[in-house]
C-alpha cells in the first residue's frame, strides 16, 4: 500500500509523540545544593608573631634557630632554601610559607664575592658550587693572592659587600685583608670555629683551606654568611688604631 505524504507526516508524529511520553524528563541541569560542611571550631594553626625570615637564602642554620614549637614561617617568594634546610623543616614539621610580605633586603645590596688563590688543587668547581648557593654571588678571576685579596678587600669596604677566599694559605690571606680599613677577615680549620670567629669579629671577608673544608659544609656555612645579619664589630676593632707612644712603661732597655 502505498502511503502518501500526509500519512507519513501523521505517523511520524505519532511515533514521536508516544516515545517522549515513556521517556523520563531529563535530569536537571542546575547544580543541586550541597550541605555545608560544618565549620570546625578548633582554632586553625597560625603563623606565630615575630616568625618571619627576611633572608634572602634560607639555611639550616636559619631554620636551626627558629624557636622551638615553631610550625609555620614566613619567607620570600624569591627565597632560595637549601637543602639541608627544607629537610630539616620536614623531619621537625615546620611549614615554610612563601609570601611576598616578607621580601627583605636585596641581595645586590650586600653581595657576596668569591675568589681563589694558591690553592694546590683546581677549587674554580668549588667556587661555582658556592656561587650557585647565593643568588647574585659574583666570582672573582683567579690571580695571584695579593691581588684577589685586595680586591676583595675593596669590595668589602667600598661596597659593603662579602668576601670569600679559598686559599691554600689562609694565615697570609687574613694578615693581608686586615691590613684594609673597614675589613674584619677571619679563618678558621672547622665549619663551628669559623661561624664563631664571624660572628664574634663581625667579619665581612672569611678565608679557608678548602682541604679542610668538606665541599657541602662549605656552601651551607658560605650561604650563612651571605644571608646573615652580623652584630657591631667589636670596640677594639671599630676603633682606630693609635700611633705607638714614644714612652712606655718597659724598664728592659732604653729608647731613643
Amino acid at each position: 500500500m502505498t502511503l502518501d505524504a500526509e500519512t507519513v507526516r501523521q505517523l511520524v508524529a505519532e511515533v514521536v509523540a508516544r516515545i517522549q511520553a515513556q521517556t523520563p524528563p531529563a535530569p536537571s541541569t542546575t547544580t543541586p545544593s550541597v550541605p555545608a560542611r560544618p565549620v570546625s571550631s578548633a582554632p586553625q594553626p597560625q603563623p606565630a608573631v615575630g616568625l618571619t625570615i627576611a633572608d634572602a637564602v634560607i639555611t639550616l642554620a636559619t631554620v636551626e634557630r627558629l624557636p622551638g614549637g615553631t610550625k609555620r614561617a614566613l619567607i620570600s617568594t624569591k627565597a632560595v632554601i637549601t637543602p639541608s634546610a627544607r629537610e630539616h623543616a620536614r623531619d621537625h614539621g615546620i611549614e615554610l610559607m612563601r609570601t611576598s610580605s616578607t621580601a627583605g633586603p636585596a641581595t645586590a645590596s650586600r653581595p657576596l664575592m668569591i675568589g681563589h688563590a694558591d690553592c694546590p688543587a683546581d677549587v674554580a668547581p668549588r667556587c661555582a658550587a658556592i656561587a650557585r648557593s647565593v643568588p647574585g654571588a659574583q666570582q672573582l678571576p683567579a690571580t695571584g693572592l695579593a691581588d684577589v685579596v685586595a680586591t676583595l678587600a675593596a669590595h668589602s669596604a667600598r661596597d659593603g659587600a662579602r668576601g670569600v677566599l679559598l686559599s691554600g694559605r689562609p694565615a697570609v690571606a687574613v694578615a693581608l685583608a686586615n691590613r684594609s680599613a673597614g675589613v674584619r677577615a677571619v679563618t678558621a680549620r672547622d665549619p663551628a670555629s669559623l661561624l664563631v670567629a664571624i660572628t664574634e669579629c663581625a667579619a665581612n671577608i672569611i678565608v679557608v683551606d678548602p682541604k679542610m673544608f668538606p665541599s657541602g659544609s662549605l656552601d651551607r656555612v658560605c650561604s650563612d654568611f651571605a644571608a646573615r645579619d652580623l652584630p657591631s664589630p667589636p670596640t677594639e676593632l671599630s676603633t682606630p688604631a693609635h700611633p705607638p707612644s714614644s714612652h712606655c712603661s718597659c724598664q728592659g732597655h732604653a729608647h731613643d
